[in-house]
């Protein structure tokens, strides 16, 4: 697969079609983070990628009320584990999914072992994102929120 020139990628960002950005901190390097965007359907994703490529946190936002939502984050742990990519297995994944109106569900799987508890009326302020201009991911890719 080739990458888009950037000319083809805001042609996408601006009829809503899937594009994906990815950030190198350097050349020759592995990806630092993914930018998918799906603005057709209401979509949009941030990956966060450790030294190997893998997926090491991921948030997932839709479109609701003109804005992005943050309704699902994401960190994975693979331990002394180096595998490459996305084939690698984590040794733990811990998931939070969000609700507008303030629940939040927590789930943790740890090998077979899944455990998730649920909160109610939680302030959901700081899971709200601009829909972002082409090119301007800065706030969407904030790791710390």
């Amino acid at each position: 697969m080739e990458p888009l020139k950037p000319k083809e990628a805001q042609a996408r960002h601006s009829s809503g079609e899937l594009y994906t950005a990815v950030a190198y901190p350097s050349e020759g390097s592995a990806p630092e983070l993914r930018v998918h965007i799906r603005l057709e359907t209401g979509y949009a994703a941030v990956v966060f990628m450790d030294g190997y490529g893998r997926a090491s946190l991921e948030y997932t936002f839709t479109v609701t009320d003109g804005s992005l939502f943050l309704e699902t984050v994401t960190s994975y742990e693979y331990g002394n584990s180096v595998e490459r990519g996305g084939y690698a297995d984590s040794e733990r994944m811990e998931s939070y999914d969000f609700t507008p109106d303030g629940i939040v569900v927590q789930e943790i799987e740890i090998g077979d072992e899944v455990s998730s508890e649920s909160r109610k009326n939680v302030d959901m302020t700081s899971n709200w994102e601009p829909i972002p201009q082409f090119g301007a991911y800065d706030s969407l890719i904030r790791r710390e929120r």
